[in-house]
């Protein structure tokens, strides 16, 4: 298995520096993310005219229409991602959880890698990917052994169809239109309930209505 080294030999070369760590309000209010560019992503791109999830995306509304200003940062971000990273530029966050993709998925299996390396660099917190991208999930775990600390969570992209977890990821985060399934994702602050932060928590096939 494929680890990373303190000495940086497997981790290379964007600054993390350039790469803007969002503080999320609502109700991802005090968990900081790295989020990227939804309106950029070739994978968000093909799926935006879907029937699935992809097809109501609200990151891709947002960053069309009010909150345009927020794509420059995003876009950076994703460039930055999409890159190796040296471990020495990697951050050591002043935080015990992280959210990957607040806005946006992952790019490529090199995004998914620096998202590892920062785990692993901080294993003092909890970080948590959202993805539909699991092929890149199983290309991963072909390659590098997971760190405690980090949380892979499928996007089911299918609307009223949950799943259980499926191979290779911790959680899973499914869609239901109101009042057709139970949910227990229900409006609570994230930071109030870190079902999906924490591994032990318990609960591991988290429902949620669509918005």
């Amino acid at each position: 298995m494929a680890h990373f080294r303190e000495e940086g030999r497997n981790c290379y070369s964007k600054r993390m520096s350039e790469i803007h760590l969002s503080k999320m309000t609502g109700k991802l209010e005090r968990i900081p993310a790295y989020n990227t560019n939804t309106t950029s992503n070739e994978f968000c791109i093909r799926q935006k005219d879907t029937d699935t999830i992809c097809g109501k995306c609200y990151s891709h509304r947002m960053l069309s229409t009010f909150r345009k200003n927020c794509v420059p940062a995003f876009e950076r971000n994703s460039e930055a991602f999409a890159k190796p990273i040296r471990w020495g530029d990697l951050p050591v966050l002043n935080h015990a959880f992280l959210r990957i993709n607040g806005h946006g998925e992952l790019i490529n299996m090199t995004h998914l890698v620096n998202c590892h390396a920062i785990a692993l660099k901080n294993p003092h917190c909890n970080v948590a990917i959202w993805t539909k991208r699991a092929e890149l999930i199983r290309k991963y775990h072909k390659t590098y052994k997971q760190p405690s600390n980090l949380i892979l969570i499928f996007s089911n992209p299918r609307i009223d169809k949950p799943i259980a977890v499926p191979r290779g990821f911790d959680k899973v985060f499914n869609n239901v239109q109101v009042d057709k399934t139970p949910q227990n994702c229900t409006g609570k602050k994230c930071i109030e309930c870190l079902a999906c932060y924490r591994k032990d928590s318990g609960i591991n096939v988290i429902v949620e209505a669509v918005k």
